[in-house]
């Protein structure tokens, strides 16, 4: 029987997702495309007629990611809380890690699973487009820091690469023992932590003295 193109475009997104899979489990140094076929129940040559090397197949996973996170409806942040908009964004990460299956898939592969070579996107790459919307952080806290929430003293790009980087250590951490800690019952108290390093009141409270400060 003649396959339809719509049969053709469930195979290839049933690769797509068997490799999310494989990858997380093996490690994507360790998984072949025959391995990823195998697992799909479908023939070496099918996935072959899909994507040419494992680089190919790599580089759609984070690419669907992207455009899965460009299409999905966002709420207008122009009359909602600035602090409350910049506190969804940092959790936003948190919280699909520690509940939805696919996601932690795609955080263990990125964070353990993947040594990356020329031909596939760099880690730099999928962090600030397909999971980590770094434009997105520095909007929010620029509209903090005009609300009179956030300190005028911060430097915005500054506290975006701080505010990243611990969203980025919670993940690798949680991913690497997840038994230390409940990931969900703590995604607020742990992004709270962090907005009270930016908020205002408690910069004034830690200010250091000039001399102190060249000293460091």
């Amino acid at each position: 029987m003649r396959k339809t193109k719509l049969d053709a475009m469930k195979t290839r997104q049933l690769l797509i997702d068997t490799a999310i899979v494989e990858f997380a489990r093996r490690g994507v140094s360790n998984t072949t495309l025959t391995d990823i076929a195998d697992a799909a129940h479908v023939t070496r040559g099918a996935i072959y007629w899909h994507f040419s090397s494992k680089a190919e197949l790599f580089n759609e996973i984070w690419k669907q990611q992207e455009e899965i996170k460009e299409t999905t409806p966002l709420i207008s942040d122009d009359y909602r809380d600035p602090l409350t908009v910049l506190r969804e964004t940092l959790m936003a990460p948190l919280k699909a890690v520690a509940v939805d299956p696919k996601s932690r898939a795609l955080m263990e592969i990125l964070y353990h699973k993947c040594e990356f070579t020329p031909d596939m996107i760099s880690e730099y790459e999928i962090k600030n487009s397909a999971c980590f919307d770094k434009e997105s952080l520095a909007k929010a806290l620029k509209r903090c820091v005009e609300s009179g929430q956030v300190s005028a003293a911060i430097n915005i790009d500054v506290a975006a690469i701080l505010l990243q980087s611990c969203i980025n250590g919670i993940i690798s951490n949680w991913l690497s023992q997840p038994e230390d800690f409940n990931l969900f019952a703590l995604l607020e108290d742990l992004v709270d932590n962090m907005l009270k390093l930016l908020t205002t009141d408690n910069l004034r409270a830690t200010s250091f003295q000039a001399s102190l400060l060249a000293a460091l």
